[in-house]
């Protein structure tokens, strides 16, 4: 006879994957129509809130944490290189024998800022008092969970000179992909100040005398023509507050385009640009190989591996896209059931890079699939940086040449009816 408890948790069990899976298809629906929005994580249950005078003092102590991490990572931006730097230090020192405190120590003579110094006297602090290295260095809000979850790794199975060492060449790679993207994007944006600031001085400088003539005709101006007399008479009365008001206005929209949730709205238009959309598709793609390989080979669990790969992920449809397969992977699904149920996943991963990592996952070798996939898609983008220039140089020059044509045209085409006017008069 069945045993009663027995049958009741199984039944319990049943329920409860029936319901993770119907909340998880709710969020496929709701990722199918809006791509782009963040899909919020599953609540968490509380515990009953205390009153308002046991709540106060942690409720304050966690706004001052949160404050205080805030301002740490705030003070640590710019710290690429230096991380980078301190990486392949520590990897250089350890593979030598030497003990982690000490190459801490050793690198900490070789830093001149006070902000470097302030984190490596914190990492020294924390191992000294029996930390280990990955928690000192998580406490101090410079590296992410990738480089942290990899050094946990190498100190808990014993290759963390290892996996430095690898850390350090992939950052390294990382670093020299995004400076190939910076000098590709420096032409077209040389190309577009001046093509604005000529704009601009046309429209302060010569537009007003050549207006004076046109509204002299006493004649019927085209809508092209009283559009450029309507700029230039306002550039002309406004000009010394609106430049700096539009110069103000496109800075803002560059922060909150890098720092705020506006950056699903940024993202979205240079995805949907020649040359620019591709170059983020495959870096993304060389990113997700790169860390998601390099994570499973050191033995990070799976879920765990697509957690830190969503947190270290700043293009939000991938985010999302990486929060909603960590979820099914830990309801047990695989990668193929995981791509069958995003409708959008082969717009943003091709379908060969799924063929790729299914195949990688039945054979067991999805670790050393990732990787390949990351070099192949690490020359893509290289190569695609190196032609970004070449493909919007003639969308510039159309844009730059409409604009003048339009301001050209605008002018000519009174001008020439005056004169037949007067020819025929």
């Amino acid at each position: 006879m069945a045993d009663p408890h027995t049958a009741s948790a199984a039944l319990l069990n049943e329920e409860s994957y029936a319901g993770v899976k119907k909340r998880l298809r709710a969020k496929y629906v709701l990722y199918q129509s809006h791509p782009f929005v963040v899909v919020p994580r599953e609540p968490v249950a509380q515990p009953a809130a205390p009153t308002s005078s046991e709540s106060f003092v942690p409720e304050q102590q966690s706004f001052l944490k949160k404050m205080k991490i805030a301002g740490q990572r705030l003070n640590n931006i710019g710290m690429g290189k230096v991380r980078i730097e301190l990486i392949q230090s520590l990897a250089m020192m350890l593979n030598a024998g030497v003990l982690v405190s000490d190459a801490l120590k050793m690198y900490l003579q070789e830093v001149r800022s006070r902000s470097v110094k302030k984190v490596i006297r914190g990492m020294i602090d924390g191992v000294e008092s029996g930390k280990p290295l990955w928690k000192a260095m998580e406490e101090q809000h410079m590296f992410s969970p990738y480089q942290t979850a990899l050094v946990h790794v190498g100190e808990e199975s014993g290759n963390l000179a290892r996996n430095l060492v690898y850390l350090a060449e992939q950052e390294e790679k990382d670093r020299a992909l995004r400076s190939k993207v910076k000098m590709a994007m420096i032409y077209p944006t040389i190309v577009l100040v001046v093509m604005v600031t000529v704009m601009l001085g046309i429209g302060m400088f010569v537009l007003p005398n050549l207006v004076q003539v046109l509204v002299a005709l006493n004649a019927e101006l085209p809508l092209a023509t009283r559009i450029i007399i309507a700029v230039t008479n306002f550039l002309r009365q406004y000009g010394s507050t609106a430049i700096p008001v539009l110069i103000g206005t496109f800075l803002a929209l560059v922060l909150l385009g890098k720092f705020t949730a506006f950056r699903i709205v940024t993202q979205w238009l240079f995805l949907h640009i020649p040359g620019i959309g591709r170059l983020m598709k495959e870096a993304s793609i060389a990113r997700l190989g790169v860390i998601l390989g390099g994570l499973l080979q050191a033995g990070v669990p799976l879920v765990d591996s697509l957690r830190s790969l969503e947190h270290v992920t700043t293009v939000v449809v991938y985010k999302n896209m990486y929060r909603i397969l960590a979820e099914r992977a830990e309801v047990g699904d695989s990668f193929a059931t995981c791509f069958h149920g995003l409708p959008h996943s082969c717009t943003h991963i091709p379908i060969s890079v799924q063929q790729l990592i299914v195949m990688g996952e039945k054979s067991g070798t999805l670790a050393e699939t990732l990787l390949g996939i990351a070099q192949i898609y690490e020359k893509k983008a290289e190569e695609t940086a190196q032609k970004l220039p070449v493909i919007l140089e003639p969308m510039l020059m159309i844009i730059m040449a409409g604009l003048v044509g339009f301001i050209a045209i605008s002018i000519i085409m009174p001008i020439y009816r005056a004169v037949g006017s007067i020819g025929n008069g």
